[in-house]
């Protein structure tokens, strides 16, 4: 560049030849210091050229992302060989063969077509009803695999429960490790050694680990070639990854990306066609075959019945004696609340007294904030037969493997019909016939506890507008690009400027002047800031960084706040100035500002800040400050320095040069997600209700003891129109619907309701709350700042009935 700007100089004459020499010195100079500042920063990971961060997922390589990599992850990919090359008409026989190694006969429905895809290198979404064979459609496929290649098969289980059953229930051929974070140093190497075929894992264990610096999973550079990834229970892609698990928003991003994967298996007992749909854009099928396998959603062997009772533990005693579940020996019900499981299971207790004496237990309860112990005793002995009864939140079942359930009665209405087929689907697995029934409220008690609760989860826009302004904090990026424009244009006149970031497309611009910084905002203060979950606030990073344009990019959460502490005095602090670039600094800093640093003898600041200013890499900088710790005179020993980190943070990359309408823009994107997902969640309430109200008899004794027939077939009609039809994403409610929902508002307290709004903002004068504050203190669902162990105790406004109206309170 420099010899064609010299070439350059020599044409020009006069003044304009001496500016540009000028010029010239300028920009040799500017190189020399980078030079320099890069030789200084190599104890640090070097200037901020070449960070760690910059490099490709795959390879290694700078220059290009993972996603445009044709580098390491390809190549260990094409070392796997594909047992077929396209989906045969015929199914080989060293498939057949290789069925009959894993103890099985014979495929059933859908197994067969699912498996051949996979050995075709095809991704695919399995929807089969609970105990029709879902796992061997990845048992199968990495047992072959692993006989052609050394190559592994990753497994991702929602659940440890669901994982260890996985994990005994794998035929005798097939090597298998379950990563958690007890793992025996053995167990790791037979993983990186390729000695095991099949690899289970948590989400949360594939995101945090594999290249993050931290976590269970060995690095993408340690682990064998990945034949394949199999997501079990894919529905939580789509429902669970909201406000609840976030890290299933970005699993496949992190296969694909991190790992190198291009095939993925989806396995699912309850998704409607939307919800399939929606799966398969998530695992990137594009083909019209991609949706394999979608079976009934609720088997024929299960009997479904709905009642309204005014007095439901009445009714419920009364069902238990009957002649269609007085002769059942598992029964699983289900609550929404923890402490009515404790409740319902005593009253049982009390009222099945004389009732099956060979079993030692009646009911007990099984809920989250139980010991681990306590779950294991009730689990175990649900499982041998010794407790006929559970009576159980929705944690109970999903890692349940037992076959002869013969029961599933819920005592509340579930959320949606999703959560609805997963519980029954739990009865009836050995095929024999199974009885189900629901309760519900006849005045919409569970109805309004379940719309509150979606509406306790929404994020308002003032809220998003808040965290949006902590992600993109501005930078100078474009300040010193702009001089460096000036700079260029004085030395080369006539020269026509390559970069042009005025020039935008229609919807954003085409490049950025600032290629991202690296920040980190504490996650206690941020969640006390914003007054919504820990996961509420890493939903939305999630859906920035799936974006189209990638605002931001998540790192594996860091330590963010560094303390340096000097026992001999400022005197030692000054010292090491000298030795560590990043406390120099902070002090350089403190000066410039106007503080006095001369009697200082400690430093608190935040070192994702400093590292990033300085273009360092943040885990060679806090190794760095840790060494400050230890002398390096050689009697070795305490440097009587004390350096400590605090204040866990969410660490990502974001862009700085964002301007006032972008910013606008982005608030704007994640409101209307968050909009959506409420829609989605009333839409599904909704359905939910209107179906159950128009099969349920009006008292239980209706069908104590004989079933009707006719009714349970209309309500799987009604759940298999539900599940089969699909549907726009914007789930707006209809008027009839709102219009449904609006006669169980008990309207005679609203004149109440608004004076004890009064009287309580009055009380609590001293303090600041928002509409939708006020609106889940009233509603009895704690948040962050206001928590229900300190306001749940006024029980003059715990738990009241509130209107639309005061959620529009500012």
């Amino acid at each position: 560049m420099y010899l064609e700007i010299l070439s350059y100089n020599q044409n020009i004459e006069g003044t304009a030849g001496l500016q540009c020499f000028l010029c010239l010195s300028v920009l040799c100079l500017f190189q020399l210091y980078m030079q320099k500042f890069q030789l200084k920063g190599e104890r640090f990971g070097g200037g901020g050229l070449s960070r760690q961060g910059d490099t490709c997922y795959k390879c290694g390589g700078t220059g290009h992302w993972a996603i445009d990599c044709k580098g390491r992850g390809n190549t260990e990919f094409s070392q796997i060989k594909l047992v077929c090359v396209h989906v045969c008409s015929e199914t080989p026989a060293e498939v057949h063969a290789a069925l009959q190694d894993l103890g099985y006969k014979s495929f059933r429905p859908g197994q067969e077509e699912a498996i051949m895809r996979i050995l075709s290198g095809l991704s695919t979404l399995v929807v089969l009803s609970t105990g029709m064979g879902k796992s061997l459609c990845y048992q199968l496929p990495a047992y072959l695999y692993a006989q052609r290649s050394n190559c592994i098969t990753l497994v991702i289980s929602p659940l440890v429960s669901l994982m260890d059953d996985q994990l005994s229930g794998l035929p005798a051929k097939l090597k298998a490790a379950c990563i958690h974070s007890n793992m025996t140093m053995k167990q790791r190497e037979a993983v990186k050694s390729g000695q095991v075929c099949v690899l289970l894992l948590s989400p949360e264990a594939l995101v945090g680990g594999g290249g993050s610096g931290s976590g269970c999973l060995p690095s993408a550079q340690e682990l064998p070639p990945v034949a394949f990834a199999c997501i079990d229970e894919a529905h939580c892609v789509s429902e669970w990854s909201h406000n609840f698990r976030p890290c299933y928003l970005r699993l496949c991003k992190v296969l694909r990306e991190r790992l190198g994967v291009r095939c993925l298996l989806g396995l699912t007992a309850t998704a409607t066609l939307s919800t399939a749909v929606d799966i398969a854009q998530h695992l990137d099928i594009t083909d019209q075959e991609g949706i394999a396998v979608r079976s009934a959603a609720v088997p024929p062997n299960l009997h479904l019945s709905v009642s309204m009772d005014r007095e439901k533990d009445q009714a419920l005693v009364s069902l238990l004696r009957g002649d269609r579940f007085g002769c059942l020996d598992s029964i699983i019900v289900y609550c929404t609340r923890r402490e009515e499981t404790t409740r319902v299971a005593a009253l049982l207790r009390t009222c099945l007294q004389g009732i099956r004496k060979p079993l030692k237990w009646q009911a007990e309860s099984y809920h989250a904030g139980l010991s681990g112990s306590e779950r294991r005793r009730v689990q175990n002995n649900f499982m041998c037969g010794e407790l006929r009864i559970v009576v159980a939140t929705v944690a109970f079942g999903m890692g349940l493997d037992k076959s002869d359930v013969r029961g599933i009665i819920h005592y509340n209405m579930p959320k949606s019909f999703e959560s609805y087929v997963q519980e029954i689907g739990r009865a009836g697995r050995d095929g024999e016939p199974a009885h189900c029934h629901l309760f519900l409220d006849p005045e919409g008690g569970d109805l309004h506890e379940l719309r509150r609760h979606i509406y306790a989860d929404t994020v308002d826009y003032y809220t998003v507008k808040r965290l949006v302004q902590k992600v993109f904090p501005p930078c100078k990026c474009k300040q010193i690009h702009q001089k460096q424009q000036e700079l260029i244009k004085v030395a080369l006149p006539f020269s026509v400027c390559v970069y042009n970031n005025e020039e935008e497309s229609s919807d954003w611009p085409r490049e950025r002047v600032c290629h991202t910084h690296e920040r980190a905002i504490p996650i206690q203060e941020t969640v006390e800031a914003l007054d919504i979950t820990e996961e509420g606030v890493e939903t939305l990073l999630c859906y920035l960084e799936l974006h189209p344009q990638r605002f931001v990019e998540l790192l594996h959460p860091t330590l963010s706040v560094c303390k340096v502490s000097c026992y001999d005095g400022p005197r030692q602090l000054q010292k090491i100035t000298k030795i560590c670039p990043p406390v120099a600094v902070v002090l350089a800093r403190k000066r410039m500002a106007g503080e006095r640093v001369e009697s200082c003898d400690q430093l608190e600041f935040d070192v994702v800040e400093v590292a990033d200013t300085m273009g360092w890499q943040l885990p060679l900088v806090k190794r760095g400050l840790r060494q400050l710790q230890w002398s390096t005179d050689r009697a070795g020993g305490r440097s009587g320095v004390l350096v400590e980190f605090s204040s866990p943070s969410f660490y990502f990359r974001s862009f700085g040069d964002l301007s006032d309408g972008e910013m606008d823009r982005v608030c704007r994107f994640l409101h209307n997600r968050v909009q959506d997902q409420e829609k989605t969640q009333l839409y599904q309430l909704t359905a939910c209700f209107k179906a159950f109200k128009s099969v349920a008899f009006q008292s239980v004794l209706s069908c104590v003891d004989n079933l009707d027939v006719s009714r349970s077939l209309q309500l799987k009609n009604l759940l298999s129109e539900y599940f089969d039809k699909r549907r726009d994403r914007d789930h707006t409610l209809k008027p009839m619907d709102t219009e449904e929902l609006d006669k169980y508002k008990l309207l005679d307290w609203e004149g109440q309701i608004r004076a004890d709004i009064r009287s309580f903002l009055a009380n609590r004068s001293d303090e600041k709350f928002s509409g939708r504050a006020v609106a889940r203190i009233f509603h009895g669902i704690g948040s962050p700042c206001y928590p229900a162990q300190t306001y749940g105790r006024d029980r003059r406004y715990w738990r009241k009935l509130a209107t639309q109206e005061i959620i529009r309170f500012k």
